[in-house]
């Protein structure tokens, strides 16, 4: 694949995501040993932790990076919009869509089921209910949705939370 190449959906392992429980085969809570076991299937290489984001773990060639709660559990989940597994909530997949469709699609879903929708910092929609922020990522000359997957007290005040090297890597 090239660099802004977008994987196809059918090519992508294919997820679900249970609001503040689990993006398919991580669970929130899970220690550093669980998740490398979890993904253990899905790569070959295993993950790359980083001296500038020790709270992080990228799996670059599943397109997934990790973040820890005080270094320990996890508590977030970020899925790459090129090459990453597609997460579907209530059938709904939220990865490499276009984001203005997912906004609209995030407000009423959240209408419909009495969850708080706002913007964060950097101006994406997030809904702590969901504990999910849809952040967005270049893809040549366009941007698709990037989900950001979080425990419920982390996408209240994402900025101190989320370590910053989310902010900055995309």
């Amino acid at each position: 694949m090239g660099v802004w190449d977008v994987k196809k959906d059918e090519d992508r392992q294919q997820w679900t995501y249970t609001p503040l429980v689990s993006v398919g085969p991580l669970r929130f809570g899970m220690s550093y040993q669980e998740i490398i076991d979890a993904l253990d299937p899905f790569v070959q290489t295993g993950g790359v932790g980083s001296d500038d984001a020790p709270t992080a773990r990228r799996y670059p060639e599943l397109g997934v990076t990790v973040y820890y709660e005080d270094d320990i559990t996890l508590a977030g989940v970020a899925v790459d919009a090129l090459i990453g597994p597609q997460v579907h909530l209530d059938g709904t997949a939220l990865v490499a869509q276009v984001p203005s469709v997912m906004e609209e699609w995030l407000w009423e879903y959240g209408q419909a089921h009495g969850h708080e929708i706002r913007y964060i910092h950097d101006g994406n929609p997030a809904s702590p209910d969901l504990g999910l922020i849809l952040r967005v990522q270049r893809a040549g000359d366009v941007l698709l949705t990037r989900p950001l997957f979080l425990l419920r007290e982390w996408t209240m005040e994402p900025w101190g939370s989320v370590p910053a090297y989310e902010w900055t890597s995309w």
